[in-house]
C-alpha cells in the first residue's frame, strides 16, 4: 500500500446540546478562567471517542481498558503481554516474540495498532534501562477544543435514584445530572506523518479510517451524558508534499450565530493565500440536518458526514 507522506491541518466541530461532552471532577463541563467563563473539552475527550469507534468497528487499538479473567483491569504491560501470547495473530503480523525487546521488532509489532501509529505512545516497561520501553511521537496532534458557540450555559438536573443510602434505608436518593444547554466544540489537528520514527509509515487506507472515526466518533457514543453530542463537521486540509507551510491554530477563525450557521470565512480567506502554491486539497465533511456552513470554497470537496 501507498504511503501517505503529506502535512494536514483541519478542524472537527461537535455539537453539544443537553449534553456533557468532557465533565470536570465537580462534574460540571469544563470551563475556561477567562471572564465568560468558556467551555471547553481535552483532547482525551476526542481521543477517547476515536478509539471507541475503532475498536468497536474492528481495528486492532493498543491503548485500550480491557479485562483479564477475573474481571479486573489490565494494566498497560498486561495489555502488551495479551497480545504477544497471541500465537496465530503474532504469526499473521511476522512478529518474532523472541526478539520482541528490541526496538526494531517493537516498531513492526506497535505498527499494527493504528492508535498508536496516529497517537503516539509511551511504552515504559520495568526500569528506564529497559530494552521494550518505547516512545512515539504521534503524527496526529490534536488541540484542546473551545466553544465558539456564544453562550455557555451549564445547568443540573435533579434525579431520583432507585438506591437507598445507609442513614435510611426507606428514604429515596436524590442525586445531581449536570449539562450544557448548547456548545459547539471546536478543535484543532495537525498531521505530519515525518513525526513517526523511520521504519513506520501510514497508508493512504490508514488515513481514511482515522477521518472516517474523526467524523462519527462523538455522534456514535451514546452514553448518558455525552448522548446529545455529536459530529456535525470535519475540514481537513491536505499540504502538497514538498510544502513547508505553517498554518495557525484554526478553531479562533471559527465563529457560530445565534442560528447555528458554522462561518469559514476566515479560514477560507486564509487558505486563499496560499492555495496555488502549497495546498493539494480542502474535503469538508458536515452535517447539514443540524446546522448550516456558510464560507466554504466552492473549490473545496462537500461531503455528507454521516456516509
Amino acid at each position: 500500500m501507498e504511503n501517505f507522506t503529506n502535512r494536514c491541518y483541519g478542524i472537527a466541530v461537535l455539537r453539544s446540546e443537553n449534553s456533557n461532552w468532557n465533565a470536570d471532577f465537580t462534574g460540571y463541563p469544563r470551563r475556561l478562567p477567562d471572564d465568560r467563563g468558556t467551555i471547553y473539552a481535552t483532547d482525551k475527550a476526542f481521543k477517547y471517542a476515536v478509539r471507541r469507534y475503532l475498536v468497536d468497528t474492528g481495528k486492532y487499538v493498543f491503548v485500550w481498558r480491557s479485562f483479564n479473567e477475573k474481571g479486573n483491569p489490565r494494566s498497560l504491560e498486561e495489555r502488551d503481554t495479551y497480545f504477544v501470547k497471541n500465537e496465530e495473530l503474532m504469526k499473521e503480523w511476522g512478529i518474532n516474540t523472541k526478539q520482541i525487546k528490541e526496538r526494531e521488532e517493537r516498531k513492526k509489532y506497535f505498527s499494527h495498532f493504528i492508535d498508536v501509529k496516529f497517537f503516539g505512545i509511551t511504552f515504559a516497561k520495568g526500569s528506564k534501562d529497559n530494552k521494550e520501553n518505547f516512545s512515539i511521537t504521534g503524527p496526529l496532534q490534536i488541540s484542546y477544543s473551545v466553544n465558539r458557540f456564544n453562550k455557555n450555559t451549564p445547568f443540573v438536573n435533579e434525579i431520583l435514584s432507585p438506591y437507598s443510602t445507609k442513614e435510611d434505608a426507606k428514604a429515596t436518593t436524590l442525586g445531581n445530572e449536570v449539562k450544557n444547554l448548547l456548545s459547539y466544540y471546536v478543535y484543532d489537528f495537525v498531521l505530519n506523518p515525518m513525526n513517526l520514527p523511520e521504519g513506520m509509515s501510514i497508508t493512504h487506507n490508514e488515513v481514511e479510517t482515522m477521518k472516517e472515526a474523526m467524523r462519527k466518533c462523538a455522534t456514535y457514543i451514546n452514553s448518558t451524558t455525552k448522548i446529545g453530542t455529536e459530529n456535525v463537521l470535519l475540514l481537513f486540509i491536505q499540504l502538497k508534499d514538498d510544502s513547508q507551510l505553517q498554518l495557525p491554530t484554526l478553531k479562533r477563525l471559527v465563529d457560530v450565530d445565534e442560528d447555528e450557521t458554522i462561518h469559514l470565512e476566515r479560514i477560507r480567506d486564509l487558505l486563499k493565500k496560499y492555495s496555488s502554491d502549497h495546498i493539494e486539497k480542502v474535503e469538508y465533511y458536515v452535517n447539514n440536518n443540524v446546522c448550516k456552513v456558510a464560507g466554504a470554497d466552492e473549490s473545496w470537496e462537500q461531503h455528507d458526514i454521516l456516509a
